[in-house]
C-alpha cells in the first residue's frame, strides 16, 4: 500500500512539474500576446490618421482639379461677352451711321 502511496506521489509531483511548465509556456505566451495587441492597436491608429490624411489630400485635388475647368469657363464666357459686346458695338454704330446720315 504505501508502495503505490509512493508511486501515485511521484506522478502526481510529475505532473505538477508538468504544469507548472506548461504555466510558465503559457505565460510566455500571454506576454506575447499583449504585445501583439498593442502593436495592432498602435497601427490602428496610424492607419486611420493616414485615412484622414488621405481625406485631406482628397479634398484637395479635387480643388485643383476643378480649378482650370472654372477657369476656362470663365475665360469661354469673358470671350463670348466680348464677341457679343463687338458686334453689338457695331450695330449701333451702323445704325447711328445710318441715322446720322
Amino acid at each position: 500500500m504505501e508502495e503505490q502511496f509512493m508511486e501515485r506521489l511521484a506522478k502526481c509531483e510529475a505532473n505538477e512539474s508538468n504544469i507548472f511548465h506548461q504555466l510558465t509556456e503559457i505565460k510566455s505566451e500571454v506576454k506575447d500576446i499583449r504585445r501583439l495587441t498593442s502593436a495592432v492597436e498602435k497601427l490602428a491608429v496610424q492607419t486611420k490618421n493616414t485615412v484622414q490624411k488621405i481625406d485631406g489630400i482628397d479634398r484637395r485635388l479635387g480643388t485643383v482639379e476643378q480649378k482650370p475647368a472654372e477657369n476656362f469657363r470663365h475665360y469661354k464666357r469673358v470671350i463670348v461677352d466680348c464677341v457679343l459686346t463687338g458686334a453689338l458695338g457695331a450695330l449701333i454704330g451702323a445704325f447711328a451711321a445710318y441715322i446720322l446720315k
